[in-house]
Parts: structure tokens; C-alpha cells; sequence
């Protein structure tokens, strides 16, 4: 949804409306509460690119939760990009093809997937738009976008700001990415959101799981 088409004002109370029933109306629950079992029925025989494999340190990469392994596992061919160079490498001699890459940056791997997937990595870059327009780059006709972000208004990080005074997360953190601000980042990033997936009951979601695909497609 372009909200831009119904009107130029923001706070139009029409196109707030509107905007509030596109994402009512496209929000369903995350298949059994399992983030695991959605991402591999998602990417299930497709080429996939994967943005910011590492997941911070080098302990990620034996969990049994480790995305980009869950990924590989399912998949037809899986490749990863991140910015710290010794983990590249490392993971490059364990048989994974990732490149060292910004996902904010200008650069272009001169080939397209069905899949992007951006695993709670968007709330840590300078800029959100910068990354979702390096996703559509790299994102073939017809693809399909997963970003998975923190849900800011769960009952425990609520919960935690009244026992703290203030939010405290991880210090890397920039901000957080509502569903509105979501559809705002695709419209600037030429991108349309087509749905989203909360962990159920909705309070206590920690995640949101957003969806997107080029916008004329």
C-alpha cells in the first residue's frame, strides 16, 4: 500500500484509517509460534540471500537456532553476506559461501534470488532504506523479503522499561521497526509490505516477521 496515492498528508485521519485497516488486515499469527519452522518451509528449494549471517559473535554459529545454517538446510543455494572479515572467512572454509559486504552499500553481487532474508539485522544499520534497496537489488522478479525485527511493544520489553526506568536492549540497537514504519521503508525503498507474522497471543510477540516483494510485482 502507497499511502502517498491517497493523500500527501501524514496525518491525514482518512489514510491513517486506511493504513490502520491494510495492517490489521494483513497480520496473521506465525505458524505454531516456531520462527525455525516458518523460515525453512519459506526458503524451501529456493536460491536464497542472506544478509548478516554472523549474528554478532562467533558462539551464533553453533547454536542449533543459527538462522543461516536453518537456511542452507533448506534451500537449493544459500549465500551469506556479513561485515566482519575474520568470521568470512572462517565460515567460508566450513564449505558456506558467504562474501564480506555491506548491506547498506552501493554493491552489487551481479546476481538475483527468490529470497532475501534479513534476520534481525535492520534495527543495527544507519540506514533501514539503504538496506531493503541493496534486498531489492538482489531480489528476482516474483521474490519474496523476510525481515525479522524486535517487536518494541511486547509485554516484556514493557514490562522491562517499568523495572528498569528505560529501554535496554541490545546496545547496538538504532530503533525499532513497527508495522507503519515498515511500510514507509518499502515505499522509500520501492518495495510493497504484503503481510506480517506475530508470535501469538500478539502482547506477548517479541518478533515481528515482515514480508515484502517488489512493488509492481
Amino acid at each position: 500500500m502507497d499511502r502517498t496515492k491517497l493523500s500527501s498528508d501524514p496525518l491525514d485521519p482518512g489514510v491513517i484509517s486506511a493504513v490502520v485497516s491494510y495492517l490489521t488486515s494483513h497480520r496473521r499469527p506465525l505458524p505454531g509460534n516456531d520462527y525455525t519452522r516458518y523460515l525453512a518451509d519459506s526458503v524451501k528449494d529456493l536460491s536464497v540471500l542472506d544478509i548478516g549471517v554472523v549474528e554478532h559473535t562467533r558462539d551464533r554459529m553453533s547454536s542449533e537456532d543459527w538462522k543461516h545454517k536453518i537456511i542452507s538446510d533448506s534451500s537449493s543455494r544459500t549465500v551469506g553476506i556479513d561485515v566482519i572479515p575474520e568470521l568470512v572467512d572462517e565460515l567460508n572454509s566450513k564449505g558456506y559461501d558467504v562474501r564480506l559486504c555491506d548491506a547498506t552499500s552501493d554493491a552489487d553481487l551481479g546476481e538475483q534470488f527468490d529470497a532475501v532474508h534479513i534476520g534481525d539485522v535492520i534495527e543495527h544499520v544507519n540506514s533501514p532504506v539503504d538496506m531493503m534497496k541493496f534486498a531489492k537489488r538482489h531480489l528476482a522478479d516474483g521474490g519474496k523479503i523476510i525481515v525479522r525485527t524486535p517487536n518494541p511493544f511486547c509485554f516484556d520489553y514493557v514490562h522491562s522499561i517499568g523495572v528498569n526506568g528505560t529501554d535496554v536492549s541490545n546496545l547496538e540497537h538504532m530503533f525499532y521497526i513497527a508495522p507503519i514504519h515498515m511500510m514507509e521503508i518499502a515505499r522509500r525503498s520501492g518495495l510493497e509490505l504484503t503481510g506480517y507474522l506475530t508470535l501469538y497471543p500478539e502482547s506477548y510477540s517479541t518478533i515481528y516477521v515482515y514480508e515484502l516483494t517488489h512493488a509492481d510485482s
